[in-house]
């Protein structure tokens, strides 16, 4: 039986580094580390034959009308911008996405499968012209990673079932939304089916959607497509059913998202809130969501005193400002709401002219992001039903077709949107699906869950000795499992386990719950940033990285498992 100890060592100069999933998050890594030259030899393992795209931006998994919400002017650059690509690409090509008119226009949105392909010419170009070595794994299934106190262990199945190994310096764990296992029933895997699969049912007259954000958006316009079409004419954008149907979004609140608005880019500073004040403010107590919230306010009153006035901003506090928030659009017609804040979103973005609480609101919530892995558990939950509900609605706006294909269903008789509340149930019946909530019921023949990504519990996490290391220390740290991970800035958690200090964790499931804003391409170069700063300081600090002598007792005296292999591995304990 062997004991997982090293031998004390030099530090290397550059190290050997896996990266775990190849989607947004994975080529954001790859692409930080090949420019930091941070790495000595870079492997990539990833489950699909397409490395880049990810689910999100899958061309086998997007149809060419769901589009993405983030412009290209937003979007960091890979090895060329977004929008530098776009029109470099043949006129069919474009044509084809539907984007011949707008390939230059850095503030239109595109298709998402546009993203999917840029995000896999990146890839490969960023690969063809490393002067790190890099080797892609694709098609494959990573199996478990083990992180040993001298290296990282890799184990992954080929596409023939071939089983391998390999060891590594460090591992990024990129793995996004597909290696999900196990969990709860929800709707999701219930029904197990795609808008396009659902659509796909001649039979099908009633169809449900689970979600009113973009995704419920594109989920609803993949069932309108399939059975009729939209037709733009001088009166604008009209929808025309080919066969009878209906389709009705359902959310907690009932609302639609609000049309994707100009702003200012950068962001103007906030005077008095700025990501210094925070950090000086969150001492991880109670009560530092409420320090955050009224110095927010205070910028909200002073820049924006008449949306402050109407919404009773002075007798606000960070637990009812989102109810104050929504108030007027709850008590608007949902339709007539959307048409008039298209024509509003439309006639700032002539006039360059957004109002400034909405400018605040988008700002403050970088701002927010910076420390909401630092607050108490019980302001991190008051954040999570009040304040982020605010947060996302203001930066989650839709393009401006979405809203407008909406409208067009709406107005041909096909579509409505339903309040569900809290308290609602899904159940099967008789090859149909049956959705009730009180005062509301309905049967549906397909239903499609589109509610978007969720947070996931940590005893989820698809790498069984990983995910023991994982909680093993959480458990120490008295942390709850189904909150996931709540990293430190270059992604580790290592404060009860040092071997942990390989393992940069960007799988976006477990980190949602305690950084809610860490989904988009945004936070995905973000990630990759801090990674790749944080590999190359360790490589250039001076500290001794052997293991001292009370390293090794203390490493006996842990808790420990025996692996299959015979070795002893041990835990935080």
């Amino acid at each position: 039986m062997e004991f997982l100890i090293p031998e004390p060592e030099h530090p290397r100069a550059r190290e050997r580094v896996a990266i775990v999933g190849a989607g947004a998050t994975g080529t954001y890594c790859l692409h930080a580390l090949v420019t930091a030259e941070a790495a000595a030899e870079i492997v990539v393992f990833e489950a699909s034959d397409c490395p880049g795209p990810g689910l999100a931006y899958s061309p086998a998994l997007n149809e060419i009308h769901a589009l993405s919400n983030i412009a290209g002017f937003e979007i960091p650059p890979l090895m060329e911008p977004l929008n530098s690509w776009t029109v470099r690409q043949t006129p069919e090509r474009l044509a084809e996405w539907g984007i011949a008119e707008s390939a230059g226009d850095d503030r239109a949105f595109f298709p998402r499968v546009v993203l999917g392909e840029w995000l896999a010419e990146q890839f490969r170009v960023i690969c063809a012209t490393s002067k790190v070595p890099v080797s892609v794994h694709s098609q494959v299934e990573v199996t478990d990673i083990v992180t040993l106190p001298d290296c990282c262990r890799v184990q992954w199945l080929d596409r023939h079932g071939a089983a391998s190994q390999d060891e590594f310096d460090r591992v990024v764990v990129a793995s996004g939304y597909g290696a999900i296992t196990g969990g709860d029933a929800e709707a999701a895997e219930s029904t197990g089916k795609s808008a396009a699969m659902a659509a796909e049912n001649g039979k099908a007259a009633r169809f449900g959607v689970l979600g009113s954000s973009l995704s419920g958006i594109d989920a609803a316009v993949s069932i309108a497509v399939a059975r009729g079409s939209f037709v733009e004419d001088e009166a604008g954008l009209r929808y025309v059913a080919a066969n009878p149907f209906q389709c009705v979004l359902m959310s907690r609140n009932g609302l639609l998202p609000e049309a994707d608005f100009w702003f200012p880019h950068p962001l103007p500073e906030l005077d008095g809130f700025t990501e210094e004040f925070a950090a000086e403010c969150v001492r991880g107590e109670d009560g530092d969501l409420d320090r955050l919230f009224a110095r927010f306010a205070d910028v909200l009153q002073a820049r924006a005193p008449d949306w402050a006035a109407e919404i009773g901003l002075a007798e606000a506090n960070a637990d009812d400002f989102a109810e104050r928030y929504f108030a007027r659009r709850r008590s608007a017609d949902v339709w007539d709401h959307a048409r008039q804040n298209l024509a509003d979103v439309k006639a700032w973005s002539q006039s360059h002219r957004t109002p400034a609480w909405r400018i605040i609101i988008l700002k403050a919530h970088e701002i927010f992001a910076t420390v909401i892995a630092a607050l108490s558990p019980s302001d991190l939950a008051r954040l999570h039903r009040g304040l982020k509900r605010v947060f996302t609605d203001n930066y989650a706006a839709v393009p401006h077709l979405s809203i407008e294909r909406l409208l067009a269903m709406h107005e041909a008789g096909v579509l409505d949107v339903i309040a569900l509340g809290n308290d609602y149930e899904i159940a099967p019946a008789r090859k149909a699906w049956l959705v009730k909530s009180p005062g509301w019921s309905a049967r549906f023949d397909e239903l499609v869950d589109a509610r978007g990504p969720q947070a996931a519990a940590l005893t989820r996490f698809p790498f069984p000795t990983l995910r023991l290391q994982l909680c093993a220390s959480a458990l120490e740290d008295d942390l709850d499992w189904k909150d996931g991970v709540n990293p430190a800035s270059d992604l580790t958690v290592c404060d009860q386990d040092s071997s942990l200090k390989r393992v940069h964790l960007c799988a976006l499931p477990y980190l949602l719950r305690n950084r809610p804003f860490v989904q988009g391409l945004v936070e995905c170069a973000g990630m990759a940033r801090a990674v790749s700063e944080a590999i190359v300081e360790s490589q250039n600090s001076s500290a001794d990285a052997s293991t001292s002598a009370q390293d090794l007792i203390e490493l006996l005296d842990r808790p420990a498992v025996i692996l299959p292999t015979g070795e002893v591995l041990p835990l935080a304990g």
